[in-house]
């Protein structure tokens, strides 16, 4: 089991067929903060009705802060080009032609571990990809390899996901990996303009 002392050393490398998850890191900053000035990246990642920069900046903040004290754990998505190495025994050799035409170091999104609690076992499920890369299948991909790195390393209980009712390609993707809906979190807002939200989870029986 990997404890948040652990894991002040560094994260492990997570793979799936066509991706490698790393750690977040410093130099990553810029390419994230380009990614969520996309106002369709941005869209469904948080609530807030302000000016797309001033979401952006804001969740940039919370990702360092919540990073860096290991409330969250916060990982790279790129290309990996057929690399073997992972510890589940990915070969991606038959889908290194879906990653041409891209940098291998290219940040193609980021994927989480939010408000992680070592105490309960509990932590919630983020990811979000670049425009560029939707409706290809890494999202499920990610979604995968993440499930297992929280139920078997890291040994948590329950993960929870979330996501805006009218979001329905990451619906199809929490669906997809067993999640189940829980709830639907309505929105008070008089202006009818900040979306409800879509609450999932899975429990280690169910993942098991």
């Amino acid at each position: 089991m990997l404890t948040k002392e652990m894991l002040r050393l560094g994260l492990p490398e997570l793979y799936t067929h066509r991706v490698r998850l790393r750690q977040l890191r410093a130099e990553d900053y810029p390419a994230l903060e380009r990614m969520l000035s996309d106002p369709l990246v941005i869209r469904y990642v948080n609530r807030i009705r302000k000016p797309v920069y001033v979401r952006m900046r804001r969740l940039v903040a919370q990702i360092k802060v919540a990073g860096d004290s290991l409330d969250s754990l916060h990982f790279a998505v790129e290309w990996h080009r057929g690399d073997t190495r992972a510890d589940n025994g990915v070969d991606a050799s038959d889908d290194a032609e879906i990653a041409k035409g891209f940098p291998s170091s290219q940040l193609l999104g980021i994927a989480s571990f939010q408000q992680w609690n070592e105490g309960t076992g509990e932590a919630k499920l983020g990811y979000i990809l670049d425009r560029p890369f939707w409706g290809q299948g890494l999202a499920t991909e990610i979604v995968e390899v993440m499930l297992k790195f929280g139920f078997e390393s890291l040994k948590l209980r329950r993960i929870e996901g979330r996501c805006q009712e009218d979001n329905q390609a990451s619906v199809r993707v929490l669906v997809k990996n067993k999640l189940r809906l829980l709830r639907s979190i309505r929105s008070y807002d008089p202006s009818g303009e900040v979306p409800s939200v879509l609450v999932f989870s899975i429990t280690q029986g169910d993942y098991a």
